[in-house]
């Protein structure tokens, strides 16, 4: 409406001069014309500047958001210095990594980090492992102090980038005040964090600004490797023959020649021997021995297991199933794990 009002003025007013100009009193319409022309103009130039501005502010992508990548699985950009995502498998992953800036890699995965590979490409790295059940006051705090003091931009990832390295990064974040809390939660939606992992969305809720915190007192000394408790160690090794063992079902044996279709048979039977001996050997410890339920989840898994094959992929969704269920019970929910 204000602009329509602006043009028919100026209309008026250009109509004026005209009207002057042809009876010969140009001479003191010329002045006037100028004296409201000039004033009205620049308002017009202005909101045109700010028209503009506001149209390139809505082309400028938000943050978080996920981030294209050829070897990074589950690429996210949390905040401008601060990535999170899946494992970096091989050269190429660590190289891609490097090429994009990197130059602190945080692990909170089980997993030993490939330090090796890391420092070839003149990065740093640091393993800060934490739970599905969620992230302990100190090692927030820890993440928190790495988010802060070590170089960046920062790639913190663990296995599929999906639910603990999101949870890692967002609450960091959140805790030196680089997001809020909206971001926090939008950053585990785009990770596709299973609403499942109670104890993760319960971390990112508890996270919260303190701008009077001395980061001076938070001591950290950060390791390049993490010691692992038997447990952990265990179900990373589960977690490792599991995703080959359904790699290999998955796979088109049809187009394979015979060479590679028998090498896939003998590295998918030596995975499922691995995965079996790895639930039989939990079976004898003091968890299982106490825990009626946790006994029976594992034994059905070595059941299931048994059954297993390139030809029988149906029964990878029955494992499956047995692992969500036991996960749910001691992984996902808080304070549920059985001692």
């Amino acid at each position: 409406m204000k602009s329509c009002v602006r043009k028919l003025l100026v209309m008026k007013i250009a109509d004026s001069f005209i009207q002057g100009f042809a009876s010969r009193s140009a001479y003191w319409t010329l002045p006037i014309l100028i004296i409201m022309v000039v004033p009205i103009g620049f308002c017009a130039i202005g909101q045109d500047f700010s028209t503009i501005a506001q149209s390139h502010s809505l082309q400028i992508e938000s943050l978080p958001k996920k981030v294209s990548s050829n070897y990074i699985p589950n690429l996210i950009q949390v905040h401008v210095d601060v990535y999170s995502g899946g494992q970096p498998e091989g050269e190429a992953a660590f190289k891609e990594l490097r090429s994009m800036g990197f130059q602190t890699i945080i692990s909170v995965d089980g997993v030993t980090p490939n330090v090796a590979a890391a420092e070839s490409y003149q990065m740093r790295y640091v393993h800060l492992p934490h739970g599905y059940d969620g992230i302990s006051d100190s090692r927030m705090l820890e993440l928190a102090k790495a988010i802060r003091d070590l170089p960046k931009p920062i790639y913190i990832h663990c296995h599929h980038g999906k639910h603990r390295s999101p949870t890692a990064a967002s609450t960091a974040c959140v805790l030196v005040g680089l997001i809020n809390k909206s971001d926090a939660r939008s950053v585990l939606e785009i990770a596709g964090t299973g609403k499942n992992y109670v104890g993760l969305f319960a971390t990112v809720e508890r996270a919260k600004f303190d701008s009077t915190r001395d980061w001076s007192k938070v001591q950290v000394d950060f390791q390049v490797t993490a010691l692992m408790p038997p447990m952990t160690r265990s179900m990373v090794s589960i977690d490792h023959h599991w995703s080959r063992i359904q790699t290999a079902v998955q796979s088109d044996l049809v187009n394979d020649n015979s060479l590679l279709r028998n090498q896939k048979n003998i590295d998918t039977h030596h995975d499922l021997l691995m995965l079996k001996e790895l639930y039989v050997e939990l079976t004898r410890g003091s968890r299982a021995i106490n825990d009626i339920a946790f006994s029976n989840y594992l034994h059905d898994g070595v059941r299931i297991i048994d059954k297993i094959s390139l030809k029988t992929p149906e029964t990878l969704t029955e494992l499956e199933q047995n692992c969500k269920a036991c996960h749910q019970l001691y992984r996902d929910t808080p304070n549920a794990k059985p001692e």
